[in-house]
């Protein structure tokens, strides 16, 4: 048991999948960072305009 224990302790395999999802995490992270803004500022421009539609009617 403590054999696999020490084995378990140096095994650097999982290393690389960690590097991988904190990566990842990182991207998906500014990807949403960069819709949520766009889609907020979007949604601030277009009341005006919306406004200006409805008068017309």
């Amino acid at each position: 048991m403590l054999k696999s224990m020490f084995r378990f302790a140096h095994d650097d395999d999982g290393s690389t999948t960690v590097d991988w999802l904190v990566l990842a995490t990182g991207v998906l992270s500014l990807v949403m960072a960069i819709i949520l803004t766009a889609t907020s500022n979007a949604n601030a421009e277009s009341s005006p305009t919306e406004t200006v539609i409805a008068a017309h009617d």
